[in-house]
């Protein structure tokens, strides 16, 4: 089966519309469906916020150690563990990091967005080349007038996938803040989406995101001979609202990054 008939295939079992961007970072090939349009972001908007974070550090106005104590008022439901702890904790702007992404978590997001401001992310994210991707508001936050249409934030398949290619290129700042944030992407938790169907001994770094009708993700692979891939996937629009590993995006997503990464064995 083409690609294009596979996405197709994959949007009507999900019933829903398929966005991704696909890179070959060795042969520099570009796949690409609907990569240029608009699509909500859900969590995946953290990873541009991570990015902007790390070069602020490389660029000293930030320090991973600086400690941020949890409040009881910035605490916020959804994803993550820190809602369920006690207020006080100090944690430093690295383990928030770590917690944002690894676990998505939402108070550890609004915590990192209240330190360094909207403004200042989505400055990052303009000066990076993302001319369509903006944090829209923080975190179980009321919507704004333009945040109504996406959520939490905006941004194309085409973007996101070419931050992660800045990212697997060391093409941030001096090349630290991008070996920092892979490996922080490194530690993800969620594995239902682009690593669900891969073989043993390929390796996943990468951002997830989910809302009632989106499924998202976007992450750099690398196969066990060391070739290494972006993808950037979004699954949105769905119509069922279901909570499950086995949501249909996230199913679609996973059969899109299989054959995508090993053609072969589709």
């Amino acid at each position: 089966m083409s690609t294009p008939d596979l996405v197709e295939s994959l949007a009507h079992e999900a019933g829903g519309q398929i966005a991704f961007a696909f890179h070959d970072l060795q042969t520099g090939i570009w796949a690409r469906h609907r990569a240029d349009e608009r699509v909500p972001t859900a969590s995946v908007i953290k990873l541009p916020m991570l990015v902007h974070i790390a070069l602020a550090v490389d660029e000293g106005a930030l320090r991973w150690d600086e400690p941020i104590t949890l409040a009881e008022a910035v605490k916020v439901a959804g994803s993550g563990i820190l809602k369920e702890l006690g207020a006080g904790l100090s944690l430093s702007l690295r383990d928030l990091c770590l917690l944002m992404t690894a676990l998505s978590d939402n108070t550890a997001t609004n915590m990192l967005i209240d330190r360094v401001g909207i403004e200042a992310i989505n400055a990052r994210a303009q000066a990076l080349g993302m001319a369509q991707t903006r944090l829209l508001r923080r975190a179980f936050s009321p919507d704004t007038p333009a945040s109504i249409p996406f959520g939490l934030g905006v941004t194309t398949a085409d973007e996101m996938a070419g931050l992660l290619v800045k990212i697997a290129r060391r093409q941030l700042g001096d090349g630290a803040a991008a070996d920092t944030v892979r490996d922080i992407l490194a530690t993800q938790q969620d594995r239902a989406g682009i690593p669900r169907m891969l073989p043993e001994g390929w390796a996943y770094a990468g951002k997830t995101g989910a809302v009632e009708a989106l499924r998202a993700d976007a992450g750099v692979i690398t196969a066990p001979d060391g070739r290494r891939f972006v993808l950037a996937a979004f699954c949105a629009s769905m119509p069922i609202v279901d909570w499950t590993p086995d949501n249909p995006g996230l199913l679609a997503i996973a059969r899109l990054a299989q054959a995508l990464l090993i053609p072969d064995e589709v």
